[in-house]
């Protein structure tokens, strides 16, 4: 950092010689001018930032060491140097007191001395500044502990049998209200399928870092398999403010979320205002992913007076009346859109009209991951891409290998050895699928089944065991290692590392080489 310097003297003569006595750009420092008075040094140093005040002791309408007195109480860490024609040690003493840093004589003043003095200011100064971020950054440090101490409150209380809580019990008196936000990644399925269930709470966690940097009251307990639940106390335009989140989570983190939110009183009950935000961030299902949406008094879903599910005998009494599985299809999409179904009784339907599908065309093996995956679809567009594709995939058996002929195991032992020579690139689970000849949905649900891992977790476990590998050469940089080992974000790589071993990729390439 380049220090400012300011330069006073009554002597024009002097004034000039100091500005030209030294290369000021080439110690780090940079001349924000002079001044020939101490009242008119200290205008400046009232508007601009100086950091190093070179004074003469006397001088007219204010000497030095009232400037000293003056500059010091509007900038404390601002260093002086005091300068003078002769041995004026009474007076320099009395600058010491005030808080000059040395004194110089101008008749004997050397380059190389006042580059000294000058040195050991700005020594003084990145010292001071060092201990202010080191401070600051405890201070956020123990604000952030606090803060996820009370959020582990909240959870804990939200999840127990005796969870009711006002906000004022938790928060206390900051505001006469609570906002209350309760956020969801859209596109969960494919950010879990290319990276891990893990990557999502890594993502939610950074989530949290971006509600903690613009909100410096307020918590955001991260509900496991859910969402992120934001709480804040109400000030200004609620629906900028969360907009300005929800545009700094998207742009920081690459990613979409929905929002919904409601705004509570403090003396209401906390989960009152959870249950809220998250009615209304369930309407994405409907009416789209990646909005922010205000709870609303009256639901503009009717789900009371709906029809009623549609149970698996009716259904398959419809599939042997029409004989057309489009035309099935069909009717429940147009049900669906038309009616004011909740999204939990659509999926329901959903699963029985898969259910029933697979037993007309006499295979069930597609229903053993089809209903985790129903009950979290997001939308009713993409639940209705995903029954499309899982019946089209029961329309082309030879698609699926029947493990009962014991092929199943060979297959799996054939796309381990083809995930093993390709684990450190771009490696799909499409792509292995492909390999082996089945559809993506058989072969995520054999993988499983043999290994006792979804693929995504088995690849990156490989990963990792080689990044440890590389770590231990100590010929890499941490950066290297990320890349050869298959992770192309070496932030990611960090984050991932520290979660799966409690230690960061230095820290682990050290504890081992002090074995060693």
């Amino acid at each position: 950092m380049t220090d400012r310097v300011l330069i006073v003297d009554d002597e024009p003569i002097i004034r000039k010689g100091l500005k030209g006595f030294i290369d000021w750009e080439l110690h780090g420092l940079q001349l924000a001018g002079d001044c020939a008075n101490g009242v008119e040094a200290l205008e400046v140093i009232r508007t601009q930032p100086i950091d190093i005040l070179i004074t003469d002791i006397k001088m007219p309408l204010m000497d030095g060491l009232q400037l000293t007195q003056k500059a010091l109480q509007i900038n404390p860490d601002m260093k002086v140097v005091l300068i003078s024609s002769y041995n004026e040690f009474d007076y320099v003493r009395e600058g010491m007191k005030y808080g000059a840093v040395d004194y110089l004589l101008k008749p004997s003043l050397e380059a190389d001395e006042l580059i000294m003095v000058l040195s050991r200011c700005k020594e003084m100064l990145h010292k001071q500044r060092q201990q202010i971020v080191e401070r600051q950054k405890f201070s956020e440090q123990v604000h952030t502990l606090e803060r996820k101490k009370l959020e582990q409150e909240i959870i804990r209380r939200l999840v127990s049998e005796q969870a009711n809580m006002k906000f004022i019990d938790i928060f206390g008196e900051q505001t006469g209200a609570f906002v209350c936000a309760f956020g969801v990644l859209d596109g969960l399925e494919v950010w879990q399928e290319l990276y891990g269930r893990l990557h999502i709470s890594i993502i939610y966690e950074e989530i949290q870092a971006c509600f903690y940097s613009q909100f410096p009251k307020g918590s955001a307990p991260i509900l496991a398999g859910e969402g992120i639940f934001m709480i804040f106390p109400q000030e200004g335009d609620t629906e900028r403010i969360l907009e300005q989140l929800k545009s700094r989570i998207e742009s920081d983190l690459r990613v979409r979320i929905t929002l919904g939110y409601c705004v509570e009183q403090a003396h209401e009950w906390l989960e009152r205002g959870l249950k809220k935000s998250r009615e209304a961030s369930g309407r994405r299902f409907y009416e789209g992913a990646g909005k922010s949406f205000e709870w609303q008094d009256s639901n503009p879903y009717d789900f009371e007076s709906s029809p009623e599910s549609i149970q698996l005998h009716r259904i398959l009494d419809m599939i042997r009346e029409v004989r057309d599985t489009a035309t099935v299809l069909e009717r429940f999409v147009s049900r669906w859109k038309k009616s004011k179904i909740s999204p939990d009784r659509v999926k329901n339907e959903a699963y029985e009209l898969l259910s029933a599908l697979a037993y007309s065309f006499g295979d069930a093996k597609l229903l053993a991951d089809s209903r985790d995956r129903i009950l979290h679809s997001e939308t009713l567009d993409g639940l209705i891409e995903m029954i499309n594709g899982l019946v089209d995939e029961m329309k082309h058996p030879s698609l699926l290998v029947s493990t009962d002929r014991g092929q199943g195991g060979q297959l799996i032992n054939n796309a381990i050895d083809y995930i093993k020579t390709r684990f450190t690139e771009e490696l799909t689970l499409q792509e292995v699928a492909d390999y082996i000849h089945v559809s993506k949905s058989y072969f995520s649900n054999l993988f499983k089944k043999h290994t006792g891992h979804n693929f995504i977790d088995y690849v990156i476990d490989l990963r990792l065991h080689e990044a440890k590998r590389l770590l231990l050469m100590k010929e890499y940089k941490i950066y290297e290692v990320a890349e050869k080992s298959g992770f192309n974000d070496v932030k990611y790589f960090s984050r991932l590392f520290k979660k799966m071993t409690q230690m960061t990729p230095v820290e682990y390439r050290d504890k081992h080489d002090r074995k060693v």
